[in-house]
């Protein structure tokens, strides 16, 4: 095994055999393995699969392990089977791949023995439509310019700061985990993701702890794959209170406690200034969705420390 592919599944029969269909149809290595990991589907996904595509390893885990546990799991089975693997693609359900992507990406590796992961160039549902691929490493200053307005926001962060508009690859600060193929050796004796994020930011955590070791994240436009994001997360305060959970906790693992409640006092004054600018503008609106966001925002932040002080 040289390229080891793991997708993790929840109740996506449908885009996972879109899925899988595209990286057989595509992918022209014979030395790479795949996995899927079900984390307790109802809808018919593990049959599907082991009907449909006998070739890939097909496991179901014992309940919903979230993201990073899931595809840690997935890649101890694919080593177990065929032995450690050169390099690990991550790759979402809900992604289409337009080329050989796996075979581009793995070259492109081959050649650069400084980079430690890389990514491809992410599309929308007609394949042309740009869509998030990478983004710059969150911290304190990506959280004050979340707070401008749109028109700001767009000036600092222009389009390229989310996808490669070149013809030539380029490092960038973290590669999104729809697409992440990861150097095996890169990664030492540790596992890929850190098991206490359950979802959200365990991609942006691993390519960080890359980078501290020295190695590149690198963004590979030839790669091209559809990704249609957000369809196996439909609740929108769900999502939302992950989100938050998980940035706290990588703040207080990459920089500390102090750092993480800095991150979360910035936030809050953010939008309950938000919600006197939408009084004032009489902004019904903007008053009542700032308002849940700094609602939910203070729930999570009491519930993430209440947590963390129930674990010393």
């Amino acid at each position: 095994m040289r390229t080891g592919i793991i997708i993790v599944s929840y109740n996506t029969c449908l885009l996972l055999r879109n899925c899988l269909r595209s990286l057989f149809q595509h992918t022209a290595d014979e030395t790479v393995r795949v996995a899927v990991v079900d984390n307790g589907s109802t809808d018919g996904s593990v049959e599907m699969v082991r009907r449909e595509f006998p070739e890939a390893v097909c496991a179901v885990a014992d309940g919903n392990l979230g993201f990073g546990r899931a595809n840690n799991l997935g890649v101890k089975l694919l080593e177990e089977r065929f032995g450690r693997a050169e390099y690990l693609f991550f790759l979402n359900p809900d992604t289409v791949l337009l080329n050989d992507a796996v075979g581009i990406l793995t070259r492109f590796l081959d050649e650069r023995p400084e980079a430690g992961a890389a990514g491809g160039n992410l599309y929308g549902a007609d394949g042309t439509t740009p869509a998030q691929s990478f983004s710059p490493v969150h911290g304190l200053g990506w959280e004050w310019v979340s707070l401008l307005p749109n028109g700001i926001k767009r000036r600092v962060w222009p389009p390229e700061t989310w996808f490669n508009y070149g013809e030539l690859p380029k490092q960038v600060g973290y590669i999104s985990g729809a697409d992440l193929m990861v150097r095996r050796a890169a990664l030492g004796e540790a596992e890929p993701f850190d098991p206490e994020f359950f979802m959200y930011y365990e991609d942006m955590e691993l390519c960080v702890r890359l980078r501290r070791a020295g190695f590149g994240i690198w963004s590979v436009p030839q790669a091209r794959i559809v990704h249609l994001g957000g369809e196996s997360c439909k609740v929108s305060r769900l999502k939302f209170e992950r989100l938050l959970e998980t940035k706290y906790l990588y703040y207080t693992k990459m920089y500390g406690k102090g750092y993480a409640r800095r991150a979360y006092l910035l936030l809050q004054t953010g939008y309950r200034l938000h919600v006197l600018l939408g009084g004032l503008a009489h902004n019904r609106e903007k008053q009542q969705r700032y308002g849940e966001w700094a609602e939910i925002n203070a729930s999570v932040w009491r519930q993430y420390r209440e947590r963390a002080s129930e674990r010393k």
